[in-house]
């Protein structure tokens, strides 16, 4: 199966039962706490279970060619499979980089239809009062694609206020058309490099990655020149 059959596949048959109630965080880490649902193809009145967390990264300002490689721990697809979706759901690369390391929990299977337990889960969800839990239908061999496309998803809802509390800080003030928020962090890789020459490698890095090498490749080999 290519990968936009996959996709398609995968969107017909996931179902966000429960989305978390609350958004991503602006200035800090979310961990998203979720319950993949499938019923096995090869039984009747079974429910498997994946439980896990999806951990999010404070976002950043983005950069085109990170966002083919911010999914870690997504299967060995991911690349090609994030590629299709990103261009599913209209990302704008020019505001915010969001990066992403699902960390699975437990697998396990229940002899129970798949509406018993998602009464379960929703039960034991309001009993732990978890505001970032989630439980999502997906096909059991596509699981992998479900969980992108709903991280995709609670981050499409999270990016107008992301994007609105970085404003109010000034960190989308742009000086040579760069950002405030992508000179901060250049600056403090500069200032990291000049005390540990092995982070010079890390920042050329970041200067290709920001494209904005030119801008600062004077200070760059002067730095590399000192011994």
């Amino acid at each position: 199966m290519d990968h936009d059959a996959e996709i398609e596949y995968a969107l017909r048959h996931t179902e966000l039962v429960r989305p978390p109630e609350q958004r991503l965080n602006t200035f800090g880490v979310t961990k998203v706490h979720y319950y993949l649902l499938a019923e096995p193809m090869d039984s009747v009145n079974e429910t498997r279970i994946r439980e896990g967390r999806v951990i999010a990264e404070r976002p950043r300002i983005v950069t085109p060619s990170y966002l083919l490689n911010v999914f870690e721990g997504f299967g060995d697809h991911a690349r090609k499979q994030a590629e299709a979706l990103l261009g599913r759901y209209g990302f704008d690369p020019n505001i915010l980089e969001y990066k992403y390391r699902n960390e699975m929990g437990n697998t396990w299977t229940l002899s129970e239809n798949i509406s018993q337990v998602i009464l379960k889960i929703n039960g034991k969800i309001d009993d732990e009062s978890d505001p970032l839990a989630a439980i999502l239908k997906c096909p059991d061999d596509a699981w992998q694609i479900s969980l992108m496309m709903f991280i995709m998803s609670v981050t499409r809802s999270s990016a107008s206020k992301n994007i609105a509390e970085l404003d109010s800080r000034g960190l989308f003030e742009r000086q040579y058309g760069i950002p405030k928020f992508v000179r901060d962090e250049i600056d403090d890789l500069f200032r990291a490099a000049s005390k540990d020459r092995s982070s010079i490698e890390e920042l050329g890095s970041k200067l290709q990655s920001y494209g904005v090498f030119e801008q600062y490749q004077d200070r760059f080999f002067t730095l590399l020149r000192r011994r």
